[in-house]
């Protein structure tokens, strides 16, 4: 089911206007780049300062699993994809 970034699990209309910015409207169109490579052209085109959280919150949206719960492992694993850490 392709549901709007604001359905989505730990993200809210603010990511939404982020990922918006380069061209992410819905659940799609995360998945189809993830959410390291995300996450990563959001910081370096400036649209977001760095911050992990958001990394993390973008990573669970896309396991359906609360940024709370995630693992360290499962954390460890995102920054290494976005090669900005």
């Amino acid at each position: 089911m392709n549901r709007p970034i604001v359905e989505l699990r730990n993200l809210g209309p603010r990511c939404a206007e982020w990922l918006a910015a380069i061209g992410i409207i819905d659940e799609d169109g995360l998945r189809c780049i993830g959410a390291a490579v995300a996450y990563r052209e959001l910081v370096v085109r400036e649209v977001v300062r760095p911050h992990r959280m958001l990394l993390y919150a973008m990573g669970g949206a896309l396991l359906e699993v609360d940024v709370n719960r995630m693992t360290r492992e499962q954390k460890v694993r995102l920054e290494e994809d976005c090669g900005l850490y």
